[in-house]
This record gives C-alpha cells, structure tokens and sequence, in this order.
C-alpha cells in the first residue's frame, strides 16, 4: 500500500489528555500508521509540514448540501416562513443538474475549509445524485433523503406516500451504504416532526433498531416550531420523539435550541447527539443552544455549519470559534474554551455519527487530517486558542482522506473550482426561475 510521511508539524491529537507536540504522521493506506518520530518507509512520499499544525480533520454533524446553491434567497425570515416560503419552493425545483451542482459547490467549500466528515440531510428526491458526488468527490460521509409524508406548507412535489418514503430510503441504503471504499454510509432523515405523521417516525425508529442505522433529524429549533409540536402532539419535542421510539445513542437532532430540563435528561438518558449549529441559530433568530448545559449532563454535542440558506457559509472553523463565544454569552468567559470547542468540531462530530475511527490522531485511525500553515493564522496564544480565534480555515494548506490528499497548498486535486462555480452559477439561475423565486 502507498505510503505517505507528513514530516515535522505540530501535532494536535485529540486524544485524552494529550498536548500539542511536534512530530510525524506515518500513514498508510487509508490508515493512520504511526505518529511522533517516524521514519519514513522505502517508498513514503514526504510531505514537508514544518511551521503548521496537523489536526484531525473536522466533522460536521449537520449540513444540507443540496441547499448550497440557495445562499442569498432566503434572508430575514423564522425558521417556519423561511421554510414555507422560499426553501422548499426551491428544493421542490431542484433537477438533477441543480442538485449536482449545489452538493459539489457544498463540497468544495467544506473541503478547502478543513471538513473531512459529514452528516449531510437532502430533500425527499434525488439521493441517488447526491450520492453520486459524494463519492466522486473523495469526502466522508453519512447521507440521507428526507423524509416528508405531511406538513403544512410542504410543496406537494415534496410530500411522499408513508410507504413510499420509507422503500425510497431502503432503496438508497441498499445501493449505497458503504460505497465509496467504506467513506459513504447511509442515515434514516425524518426532517422533523411537523413534517412526518406518527406512523413514519415510529416505522424510522423500529427500521434504526433492527440495522443499526443512524437517525438524523431536526428538533426543538426555534420556539414557534416547539409551540407547534407540543399543540399537535401534546409532548415536548423530545418527549414525543421518545414515545415514538426514535431516541437512542443512534440519533443526531439537529439545534437543540429550545430544551426543557426532562428533554436534557432524556437526551443523556437515551444517548443521542446534539448538532450545534451557531451561525444558522442565530441568523434565523431561533436562539442560542445552552452547550455548557448540555455538556454538563453529559449530552455529546458536536458542531454543524447547517446549510448556506442560513449560514450563509460551511465553515467548520467558524462555527467553532462562533460556538466558544456564544457559549460565553451568559456571562462565563471559560464556558467553553478553544480546545474545547474543537473537541466538538471533531471527536464530537464522529461520536454523534458513530464513527470510532476519525476525530483524532493515533494509529490504526483513519487518515482523515488537515494540515494548517500557522502563518496564516493570527499571532498569539496556544494552538488551540490561535487555530479557532485565529482564522482556522484561513490557514487550510492540505487536506488527507482516507489516506487521499484531496486539497494541497491551498488547491483542491480533484477538481477545478473555477469550473465548480461557474456551473453553480448557472444551475442557480435556472434553479430560481423554476422556483419563481429571486
């Protein structure tokens, strides 16, 4: 198997009390061989990382790439009106060609800024084609279509027959899960629970127990979606999630924003993820997620950058450096400090995915990493405090999955991001004269 030898960085683990040390990463294969002092095999390529630091690469425990292409259209709407009014309309509009092109402008930007996993929700057509660009485009990831059989407002190109929703899902599993020399792997996505009746989110549940299949889903985001829930439903969100049966160390919420002191209990209790997501939380005016909270109860909480219909943006740096500010915000300037907050970004991000082998730097890991030019970065501070105040993604010089180099100074390998835009740019001005929307 080739061999690669990053030589001479700052290594930051994320391992259990670890430090940031400088050494090697011997990897070989798709595998994190060795680290520290290596030498090099006979046939290593050497890749000279002196003045940088190598890290896990980030994993994004929520991300909607097919909305990638509508950044702009939708601003200044709640959650619930910018839904019904401008983002479904536009999914709704999506054909295969927009699609394409938003998922692999949503690559090309996690990739050039350090994300190497994601947990990514479609809409309820096409997942064939995302992924097919998943896979072309090198990255790790978990995927699946959402699933909408009710909802008001919900475009009715977008709503499926119960049935018909949950055999599309089992189709995709079946063709895809484990594509992709093992990076792609398939989740149940019940988008949330004013968008699925009763029988589809316990059919999910019981579908998630006999496979092991991961659950992604959104929930107590906003407090108009959290009324709504609790009128239709008469429980909490994650209470009714619970009686349903969907709660387990297999589900990812995304938010959860808006949570009672039983929701935290049953979110320990159960051992689901939360998916923070800073920048959307804030842009849609839902709130602020109490992290600190959530840690304390020993919820595991990883990082999203959500789609670029709220963001505007998928960073994985910022919302880290968004994340150990706001978790600030009630008052506590140690709340959530750098390392902390990239804690989350990776071995927080892989918990919730249920991926034991990336989020850090040890043998037999994958090799999943970034290497950041330290030049690049604000001067000042421990290398968790610059990477994350400083300008992490800024700094992204290269970018290794499974043993791939898919970015190298600065430029991705794969691809040539000129043509990527300008196909988006295309694609989204079809895409909104189909929609009808500017």
């Amino acid at each position: 198997m080739p061999s690669l030898l990053i030589r001479g960085g700052t290594l930051l683990a994320m391992r259990d009390g670890s430090r940031a040390e400088r050494g090697d990463v011997l990897i070989v294969g798709s595998r994190i061989e060795d680290t520290g002092r290596v030498e090099p095999r006979p046939d290593s390529e050497i890749l000279d990382a002196t003045g940088c630091y190598v890290l896990p690469g980030l994993v994004q425990a929520h991300a909607h790439l097919i909305q990638t292409l509508f950044r702009g259209a939708a601003e200044d709407l709640p959650l619930l009106e910018w839904l019904r009014r401008r983002v479904w309309p536009l999914e709704a509009a999506h054909d295969e060609a927009s699609l394409r092109s938003s998922v692999r402008l949503g690559v090309h930007e996690l990739l050039t800024t350090g994300t190497t996993t994601v947990l990514d929700m479609g809409t309820s057509h096409g997942g064939d084609v995302v992924a097919e660009e998943l896979i072309r485009s090198g990255i790790r990831a978990r995927f699946g279509q959402a699933m909408m059989d009710t909802g008001e407002g919900v475009p009715a190109t977008l709503l499926e027959k119960t049935r018909a929703s949950l055999d599309a899902s089992a189709e995709l599993k079946e063709r895809w899960d484990g594509q992709g020399n093992g990076r792609i792997g398939y989740s149940y996505a019940p988008r949330f629970a004013l968008s699925c009746t009763r029988e589809l989110l316990e059919a999910v549940a019981a579908l998630s127990r006999m496979t092991g299949t991961l659950v992604h889903t959104h929930s107590n985001e906003n407090a108009d979606e959290r009324a709504q829930v609790e009128r239709v439903t008469g429980r909490s969100p994650i209470g009714y999630l619970a009686e349903v049966g969907l709660m387990s160390e297999r589900t990812v919420i995304a938010h959860g924003v808006h949570l009672d002191d039983a929701e935290v209990r049953t979110l320990a209790e159960t051992g689901a993820s939360i998916a923070h997501c800073p920048s959307s939380n804030l842009k849609l005016g839902s709130g602020i997620a109490d992290v600190p909270r959530l840690r304390q109860a020993r919820v595991n909480v990883g990082l999203g950058s959500d789609g670029a219909a709220c963001n505007n943006g998928l960073d994985g740096f910022e919302e880290a450096r968004l994340a150990a500010l706001v978790a600030r915000s009630r008052g506590e300037a140690n709340a959530l400090t750098a390392a902390d907050a990239l804690f989350l970004a990776t071995r927080g991000g892989a918990k919730a995915l249920g991926i034991a082998d990336v989020g850090m730097l040890q043998p037999v890991a994958r090799a999943d990493l970034v290497i950041l030019d330290a030049e690049r970065l604000a001067l000042g501070g421990d290398p968790a405090t610059r990477i994350v105040f400083g300008g992490g993604s800024r700094a992204v010089r290269d970018v290794i999955i499974h043993g791939d180099v898919l970015v190298r100074d600065f430029r991705p390998t794969r691809y040539d991001p000129a043509e990527v835009l300008a196909h988006a740019t295309e694609a989204r001005s079809a895409l909104a004269q189909r929609a009808a929307v500017t």
